[in-house]
């Protein structure tokens, strides 16, 4: 009986492997267990290899990959996360006080900022081109400034000098090394007799847009145009030393050593439209700010002009500085900030120009013989903050409160006395009858144009 049904068992096993082939298995769902799709990635996945990348190469080409990396990128508290990696305490700087500051902002463009100056100011040795130009200059390079996107640089001095320097015709050669003094660069223009008495200042406006003006100690501020041979079209007359200017469509604005600040018309001839007296001590710096202009004096006081209605709206605002006096500017939507002689940064809340907090960027040490870090430069990008300190430091930091430095460099002269950055390109004049710039190593295989 047991053969008997063994025997039969086996007959249907082979009926079944005649008749019943087995199904194989789908090519299709197997390679795709094995190779998942950007389509069914999973989104931990995709934003752990996002934290790898550029900020920069997320935007403008990982999100451009597909909608869904689009969709994913568009996501504001990506960058927000992202920015908050990077920077310790409040950011932006009075986002503790005004919560509306962080709705308003653009965290995109924020983080590329920041991520973008970083790479790039970590690895100067790499990205950029120093270059250290003397012999042209005399004396001390009081006043530097950048015009037409960074690529004109004209810097002035204690000499009466001003010279025209184009800096897309700059040679970078690799073989140099970095901090090589330059005795063969020449400038494009140069006027050796700009004026009678030191040249303190220089700035520009976008109309005229290629005229710059520059503040002497021989009582007079003068227009030049950049673009028609260098040549002086006004001259604007102070009856007092010119220590600061800055324009603004077809005004001229400059503070004078008699604590006065008087505003020019270009179209109206060399003689002051307005005079005002919001100081008590010599105008040292100005700068300006949608319908404001705001300026600085010995005195240790901020006040704010109003250019619409053409009167002073705030002044004995106090900078809080023990011994010390306000050496420039910075204006912003995120912040106002004042930096001083002994090596600190005030920060003033944009919107009413009250004081809020100061931040010693420079600390004075036991070490010291009585001599601190002027600050004699300060840019305020988005998220980041450049300044720099007259023995010749210059600090990168994260624009948040407190400001988080996160690199520096050395200049190669002393007693640096400017500092001015436009569009990746860095300047700086000083005492030692030199000019550095920095720039960058892409701006020397740029066609031009």
């Amino acid at each position: 009986m047991c053969d008997l049904l063994k025997s039969v068992r086996e007959e249907i096993v082979d009926i079944e492997r005649i008749c019943i082939k087995p199904q194989a298995e789908p090519v299709e769902d197997i390679y795709s267990a094995a190779a998942p799709s950007l389509e069914n990635m999973p989104l931990e996945i995709i934003l752990k290899i996002c934290s790898y990348l550029d900020a920069e190469f997320l935007k403008t080409v990982l999100g451009q990959v597909c909608s869904r990396f689009d969709d994913i990128l568009a996501d504001v508290s990506i960058w927000k996360h992202r920015v908050m990696c990077k920077i310790s305490g409040c950011f932006p700087p009075l986002s503790n006080l005004d919560n509306c500051i962080e709705d308003e902002l653009d965290w995109t463009e924020m983080c590329i900022e920041m991520e973008v100056e970083k790479n790039k100011w970590c690895n100067v040795d790499k990205g950029m081109s120093h270059f250290v130009i003397k012999d042209v200059h005399y004396a001390s390079v009081d006043a530097v400034i950048l015009v037409n996107e960074g690529k004109t640089c004209i810097s002035g001095g204690r000499d009466r000098c001003l010279a025209l320097w184009n800096i897309i015709d700059f040679q970078s050669d690799e073989n140099r090394g970095d901090n090589l003094v330059q005795n063969d660069l020449k400038p494009t223009k140069i006027k050796h007799d700009a004026h009678s008495g030191w040249v303190w200042d220089l700035a520009t406006s976008d109309v005229p847009e290629s005229y710059i003006y520059s503040a002497s100690w021989d009582n007079t501020v003068k227009a030049w145009d950049i673009r028609s041979d260098f040549e002086c079209v006004e001259t604007f007359q102070c009856r007092m030393s010119a220590l600061s200017v800055i324009a603004y469509g077809y005004n001229v604005m400059a503070g004078l050593y008699s604590k006065k600040i008087v505003t020019f018309d270009v179209r109206n001839g060399g003689l002051p439209v307005h005079v005002y007296k919001p100081h008590r001590g010599p105008v040292l710096a100005l700068t300006t700010y949608g319908n404001l202009v705001a300026s600085v004096s010995e005195d240790r006081t901020l006040a704010i002009f109003d250019k619409v209605a053409g009167k002073i709206m705030y002044n004995n605002i106090k900078i809080p500085s023990d011994n010390a006096y306000p050496v420039c500017l910075s204006w912003n939507t995120y912040a106002m900030y004042i930096s001083d002689s002994k090596g600190t940064l005030h920060l003033f809340d944009p919107s009413n120009q009250k004081y809020v907090r100061s931040h010693e960027l420079w600390p004075e040490s036991e070490s010291d013989t009585g001599r601190s870090n002027k600050i004699v430069g300060c840019y305020q990008g988005q998220g980041t903050v450049i300044c720099c300190s007259d023995r010749g430091e210059i600090k990168f930091l994260y624009n948040c409160s407190p400001p988080k430095e996160y690199h520096s460099i050395q200049t190669n002269t002393v007693d640096v006395t400017k500092l001015r950055y436009l569009n990746g390109i860095l300047a700086v004049g000083t005492c030692d009858s030199a000019l550095e710039l920095w720039i960058p190593n892409e701006e020397f295989n740029k066609p031009n144009l």
